[in-house]
């Protein structure tokens, strides 16, 4: 074992060792030293004395020589470099307000000011770049001026003063201003860069001037002693540090923590997180009151552990059930001044620690305390390796969204110091805003008195106001649960707070309203026979068929199946062509009383057959063509087509009486198993008179509309097609097969028949809509469309499309098999201000709706959890599945109703502030691709935007065992031609990396279902993708820039396709690059660029783009007149 892995493994068993001449000297925990480990210590004692002995030489800061360029610390070049990749923001000011009450003497002020600005070299430090990396250069000391000026808003002001940027080449970084408000009081603000002070180097800044204050305007001289060393020299004790063994041994324990971390905390945010992370923020102020303080001191105390860790495991755990991960890193900030002599200095000292906690197996609080209290001890033991030196030695993945390592932040303030005093003068200070967040989320916890006051400081791109609340509401909940019992698993622990527990215990439901839930769905369709029996019900080409003639045909019919048996819970196999007689088929077996099953003759004879002898079907009932294509079965075979008008018109045209009623069996619908076997879903007539309910009430057509009759009936939309148009009296249209696969057809097939509304997939939806801009013309007869089946996307052509049908409304609904439609949501108005993901929306009428997280407890709101339904929307069951019924179909915790069950859907969605729900995927299959959680709809919706893109189907792929890689399959529009790597660009501008599809696979169309839907077993296999070879450059500017990585990285050869990150560059060598390819091809380019196109390729397109753009501005003279002008 390396002296480094033995002194890793000796601090976490907290033994510590020193050097006494040739002794070594051991203080071990009782127990902790085992005769293995003393035999090992023995043996690598040399090594160790040696060790020990380098260590000692680096306690001791010492002078670095002040003749040329001066050396960073490595948190200075990593903030260097987020203010070039940020282009000078004010997200790292450090500002100070102080209000001066008293008769204040500016000019003593002013002394003590230009003191400490004498005094400290930090304050008078600039960063100038030297081969495109920063060094420290001391600038001579000013005078410090320091006009009051009377101003009216200071508030208004102050923020002003804040939120300016520095320039951090030239200096200075340290600014101050006095101004006087209309109450006569003065107010001193107060501004620094972080990369020259800290939060403790400001409360130094207030001490000292303080105390020089009084001095001066008593006439003494500066009480405070002499400083023996600066800033500078603690740069260069650190660069000689990170050379060392101990240096070595300490970012080795980094890497061993940090192993496997994953890339980003995956917080659910109320707008999509930007390409390129942003610094725009807010702050929300709280308390936890001195009972809840002196509870979490005491849980803290029983296991051994400070109230700053007791605070920090909370919070994992709230981020942790927030992001629905179990391995959380949290960034909490050190003083890092173990050097006395940098008690006094003004710096940026502070080092950040990246914290992890590991919520797997569901600790108790209190194991999980014990965690964190061993993390951090570990973490405070290792903390002179600063945070850049462990970003870069662990190269995590590069992306300009977020913040490496960590995305939240903890920190712990000690109390703050009451009042400070200027001589006569009361001063009182306080924090300026600068209106930024550097991270997602960073929370800040200080105990006053009894108590702790906080603040949430958020990403205001990411987050709303309303999100930061419940995040605090979260939080104390949490913490409340944890004082009254730390036993308890962490994933029990509550997260609401009494308000949002009252309002999850009703679920997201809307109000109850009435339906007549005694009726089953061929009850409406009497009605309507009855009340217009020479309206048109159905139309095929130029037939039509009025209600009379459906309802005494099936009445007919239905005597006939009733003479076979067929009644209530006997089911009907179900094989008729697009036809009248498919629709009075199917009313004949409801009106006997049974229940349907429907085949799909172009299915696989093993599936049907499978599905008959499943479903135990006693009649089979179909036509003589299509006999040949169904498997042979016991069940007794009715053709409709073999049926004579005598023998049928010799039934009663009157419906039979059967007793079946809203809990008998409307149909059975199989739907693919996880185990590969069909699962025979039993629907209920109860759910389907509830659908066809909230269908009528939100219909907005009325008799005598015109319904497209789409989907196949083995698919559970038909019945909302068909049964809602009726018991409106308007007219199911049946589409001829070769019509729903043809856009241009259905198309013109829609205006031909005046159709009023339809229901399709998305992917019809989007044929349609590509079709209608393509020809230039849409079916203006419809009113509504209602998607359905697959996620909905408001792409640039289905804009198009309904805004050339300002009358229609489009639904988006959402519901398992196993229920009917559950959620709805309407789009109308100006389709520009649709969003393009939409939501699924609120729950339908007599639905309850449940968000409830792997423990079954309900999440808060804006936090994704698996969408439980119940209420009078539920299946059965699966028929002859009671293992599987009782898996699914589960006791419902919430309601008193005796038997009440929820089913669960394996669907992820969140619930937005008014009851919206938003659909986030699948629970068991959950997209990840390089470690981040990837949107598919999001790379979709993306891929659409796009002109030239039809449709597209963004899914990851395993061809290779444990080659996981996210593919997208794209479809180009009518007469487009797509190139993929133009396609890839487009994403690039717009997506992270991650979410950038590895392949890209251009298809005429994209495979469907007999249903609409995308087939995705018949999406081909990526081909013919670049592979990782050598190609040369084959422009100046690539082998330009080439040649300038081959050198800055250390490596012989460089391709285009290379990456520049993957071959071994980091922050501060993509600095050094991108400043010599600047200067090798006379452009200035930004350090953003080489993240934003990490490869040779790409970086040269961008290098060509800047030539291009200059050469482009021109100046035109004219005469003694002067114009300007950029072409």
């Amino acid at each position: 074992m390396s002296t480094h892995a033995l002194l890793t493994e000796l601090s976490r068993l907290g033994i510590t060792l020193r050097a006494d001449g040739e002794h070594l000297r051991i203080t071990a925990p009782k127990g902790a030293l085992t005769p293995e480990l003393r035999e090992r210590l023995s043996a690598a004692k040399p090594a160790l004395l040696t060790h020990l002995r380098d260590e000692a030489a680096l306690v001791t800061l010492t002078r670095v020589p002040r003749e040329g360029a001066l050396p960073t610390s490595s948190a200075q070049r990593g903030l260097w470099l987020v203010d070039r990749l940020e282009g000078g923001s004010a997200s790292y000011n450090l500002c100070a307000a102080v209000r001066l009450e008293g008769p204040l003497r500016v000019d003593v002020l002013e002394r003590a000011l230009g003191h400490i600005l004498q005094r400290h070299e930090a304050l008078r430090t600039c960063f100038p770049a030297v081969d495109g990396a920063p060094v420290q250069r001391v600038l001579p000391a000013w005078p410090v001026a320091l006009p009051v000026e009377a101003v009216r808003d200071v508030e208004r002001e102050a923020e002003h003063f804040a939120r300016q940027p520095f320039a951090l080449e030239v200096g200075p970084l340290f600014r101050a201003r006095l101004v006087r408000s209309p109450d006569g009081a003065h107010h001193l603000w107060l501004a620094m860069h972080h990369i020259i002070s800290d939060a403790w180097s400001m409360g130094l800044l207030l001490r000292e001037l303080s105390a020089l204050y009084e001095a001066f305007a008593a006439g003494r001289p500066s009480p405070l002693p002499e400083l023996a060393v600066q800033y500078v020299d603690f740069a260069g004790w650190q660069r000689r540090y990170l050379t060392s063994a101990l240096g070595a041994a300490q970012l080795d324990y980094w890497r061993e923590q940090l192993e496997g971390l994953p890339p980003r905390l995956e917080l659910p945010t109320d707008r999509p997180r930007p390409s390129v992370q942003t610094n725009r923020g807010a702050t929300l102020r709280f308390e936890l009151d001195s009972v809840l303080t002196r509870g979490l001191k005491q849980v803290a105390q029983e296991a051994g552990a400070t109230l700053y860790m007791a605070l920090l495991a909370a919070w994992s755990v709230v981020l942790g059930r927030y992001s629905r991960q179990d391995d959380v890193a949290v960034g909490s900030p050190v003083a890092n001044r173990k050097h006395r002599e940098t008690e006094a200095l003004i710096g940026f000292f502070v080092n950040t620690l990246v914290l992890r906690a590991k919520l797997e197996g569901d600790p108790s609080f209190l194991e999980l305390l014990g965690r964190v209290r061993q993390v951090t001890l570990e973490a405070l033991a290792h903390q002179d390796v600063p945070f850049d030196a462990v970003v870069e030695a662990l190269q995590p993945e590069r992306d300009l969204s977020h913040t490496p390592l960590f995305q939240a932040m903890f920190v712990m303030h000690n109390a703050p110091s009451g009042p400070m005093k200027l001589g006569d003068v009361t001063a009182t200070p306080a924090a300026l805003e600068t209106g930024t967040a550097k991270f997602d989320l960073t929370l800040t916890l200080e105990e006053r008195d009894t108590r702790l006051v906080g603040a949430l400081e958020y990403n205001t791109d990411l987050f709303d106001a309303a999100t930061g609340e419940r995040m605090v509401e979260s939080l104390r909940a949490l913490l409340l649960g944890a004082v009254e019992a730390p036993s308890r698993p962490v994933g029990r622990l509550p997260l609401l707070g009494a308000a949002q527990r009252e309002r999850a215990a009703l679920g997201w439901s809307t109000p109850r309203l009435p339906y007549d839930a005694e009726r089953c769905i061929h009850h409406l369709f009497e009605a309507q026979a009855r009340q217009t029996p020479d309206a048109v019900a159905v139309v095929h080409g130029a037939r039509t068929v009025t209600y009379r003639e459906l309802e005494v045909g099936a009445n007919r019919l239905a005597h006939h199946l009733r003479a076979l048996g067929v009644g209530p819970e006997v089911l009907v196999g179900f094989c008729v062509e697009r036809s009248p007689e498919q629709l009075l088929g199917l009313l004949a077996i409801l009106k006997a009383g049974g229940a349907y099953l429907a085949l799909d003759p172009m299915s696989p004879r093993e599936r049907n057959a499978f599905m008959l002898q499943d479903a135990r079907a006693r009649v089979l009932l179909t036509q003589r063509p299509l006999l040949a294509l169904l498997p042979e079965s016991p069940a007794t075979t009715v053709c409709l087509d073999a049926l004579s008008e005598a023998e049928l018109g010799a039934r009663p045209g009157t419906p039979p009486p059967v007793a079946a009623g809203p809990e008998s069996l409307a149909y059975v619908l199989y739907t693919s198993g996880s185990t590969g076997r069909p699962k025979g879903i039993a629907m209920r007539h109860g759910p389907l008179a509830n659908l066809i309910a909230w269908q009528l009430r939100v219909c907005t057509v009325g008799p005598g509309h015109r319904t497209l009759q789409f989907a196949p009936w083995n698919f559970d939309i038909c019945v909302q097609e068909s049964f809602s148009t009726w018991a409106t009296g308007g007219a199911v249209v049946v589409v001829p097969d070769e019509v729903r696969k043809d856009a241009v057809a259905l198309l013109d097939f829609l205006q031909a028949h005046d159709v009023q509304r339809l229901h399709v997939p998305f992917v019809v939806l989007q044929g349609l809509a590509e079709a209608a801009q393509a020809l230039g013309r849409v079916p203006s007869s419809l009113r509504e469309v209602y998607a359905a089946g697959e996620a909905l996307q408001v792409t640039p052509a289905v804009e198009h499309f309904f805004r050339a049908l300002p009358g229609c409304v489009l639904y988006n609904n959402y519901g398992p098999s196993e229920a009917h439609v559950i959620t709805s949501h309407a789009l109308a108005g100006d389709p520009g201000g649709w969003p393009r993901l939409p939501p699924v929306g609120q729950a339908l009428p007599n639905t309850r709706i449940y968000l409830l997280d792997r423990l079954g407890q309900p999440v808060p709101v804006g936090v994704g959890g698996e969408v439980y339904v119940g209420g009078d929307c539920l299946a059965r069951g699966y028929l002859h599945r009671p293992d599987l019924t009782a898996e699914r179909f589960v006791p419902d915790p919430f309601s008193t109703t005796p038997g009440a069950r929820l089913y669960r859907t394996g669907d992820l969605a969140r619930a937005l502030r008014d009851g919206t729900l938003e659909y986030l995927g699948r629970v068991d299959f959950q997209v990840k691709v390089r470690g981040f959680r990837v949107e598919l709809g999001e790379v979709e919706a993306m891929l659409c935007q796009h002109p030239h893109v039809r449709e597209a189907l963004a899914m990851v792929r395993e061809d290779r065992p444990g080659d996981r890689r996210l593919v997208a399959y794209v479809a180009p529009r009518p007469g487009a031609t797509l190139e993929v790597p133009a396609l890839r660009a487009f994403l690039k501008e717009r997506l992270p990396d991650y979410m950038v599809p590895s392949a890209l696979v251009l298809m005429d169309a994209l495979p469907q279902t007999n249903a609409g839907k995308v087939e995705r077993s018949r999406l081909p296999v990526p081909t013919g993708e670049a592979e990782a070879l050598y190609v040369a450059p084959r422009t100046p500017e690539e082998a330009a820039v080439a040649a300038v990585w081959a050198e800055v990285l250390g490596v012989a050869q460089v391709g285009v396709h290379d990456h520049f990150f993957e071959r071994g560059g980091h922050s501060l060598l993509a600095t050094r690059a991108t400043f010599r390819v600047g200067e090798a091809l006379g452009v200035t380019l930004p350090l953003r660029s080489l993240f934003e196109e990490p490869t040779v390729e790409g970086l040269a397109r961008r290098v060509t783009a800047l030539k291009w753009a200059a050469q482009a501005a021109v100046v035109m003279e004219s005469g003694e007149d002067r114009e300007q002008g950029e072409l």
